[in-house]
């Protein structure tokens, strides 16, 4: 898929090498710290060795990553959590499972890991691969921006990716990583990297099947009246203050009840549904980046306004896929 000077193998990547070992035990160590706390074990004949190596370039809300094993292993993770994962094997192939979809993966055949699912793969020892990992609330953030409003449910992926099928998704990868193999500092550029960043989330947005595609592809509606935009724009920067519709009206200058037919009729929602969907975006922020030792999921939950814990426990797993205790855990 990706290749080098004509006659030789690939080596995308190789230059950003951040580990090789040998040892299982700092494998899934090393590379839980760039992903997931998973479960990572020998699948391969009794005694075989482990000969892992992991490559990293960071790009704001998306990372480009290389990693093989060297030895046939099996790796249970519970969820992602934060962030998608495309993974493209350059060699070999790998058996995935993802939710209730699966797959075998091969230079051909790539998958797509939704945050949201639990996923089981056996690698083998032959193995190499590109991995995107992809920030969930960049594409949540695109998507909703091209539907127009907030998404009601957690974006879900199709597992398997036709490589052929998908050309301007490989230019785009193959692009990435060639500026990243040869040092461009084009890639260092706030402006230009908020840019790609869109561009690889819209790329897949739009080039690969997900539970919000038929929408993203129906003709574009009206344009959002500006008193919704600012109103969301007020809540994303104020969510931790305690806001009221009738304030919320008030900043936008428009009557309660244009407010409400402006989100009913261009979100599909309300103020404040959208507004618990900031705080509870907030609660996971605050939720991967907390001290277990000193903060509890309560309060966290209250310093958002969270009054009735068990309410909120539900809103929260319907959105991530997890309870908030599971994601403190990690």
């Amino acid at each position: 898929m990706f290749f080098g000077q004509a006659g030789q193998p690939p080596e995308p990547l190789s230059r950003h090498r951040i580990f090789h070992t040998t040892d299982l035990d700092e494998a899934r160590d090393l590379v839980a710290k760039v992903y997931a706390p998973h479960e990572l074990c020998y699948a391969g004949q009794p005694g075989s060795q482990l000969d892992t190596s992991m490559s990293h370039v960071a790009l704001g809300e998306i990372s480009l990553n290389r990693l093989r094993y060297g030895t046939r292993v099996n790796i249970d993770v519970e969820c992602l959590g934060s962030f998608l994962l495309v993974m493209m094997p350059i060699a070999g192939s790998v058996q995935i499972r993802c939710g209730n979809q699966q797959i075998r993966s091969t230079p051909q055949l790539a998958s797509v890991i939704s945050p949201t699912l639990p996923m089981q793969e056996t690698i083998e020892a032959d193995c190499d691969q590109i991995m995107v990992r992809i920030e969930r609330e960049l594409l949540e953030r695109t998507c909703a921006q091209h539907l127009g409003q907030e998404l009601q449910q957690p974006l879900r992926f199709d597992l398997g990716m036709e490589m052929l099928a998908n050309p301007g998704w490989k230019s785009l990868m193959s692009y990435l990583i060639a500026e990243a193999d040869h040092g461009s500092s084009c890639l260092q550029i706030p402006l230009l990297r908020a840019q790609l960043e869109q561009l690889v989330a819209t790329t897949l947005l739009l080039g690969h099947g997900h539970n919000y595609r038929e929408a993203l592809c129906q003709p574009v509606k009206a344009i959002v009246p500006s008193h919704v935009k600012r109103v969301e724009e007020y809540i994303f920067e104020h969510a931790a203050e305690p806001l009221t519709v009738a304030g919320l009206a008030a900043y936008a200058k428009v009557s309660a009840s244009s407010l409400y037919a402006g989100f009913r009729d261009f979100r599909n929602s309300s103020p404040m549904a959208y507004l618990k969907h900031v705080r509870l975006q907030r609660v996971n922020q605050d939720l991967h980046n907390a001290d277990q030792t000193s903060e509890t999921v309560a309060q966290i939950a209250l310093r958002w306004g969270f009054r009735h814990l068990g309410h909120f426990a539900t809103d929260y797993k319907k959105m991530f896929g997890e309870s908030p205790s599971d994601t403190l855990r990690k």
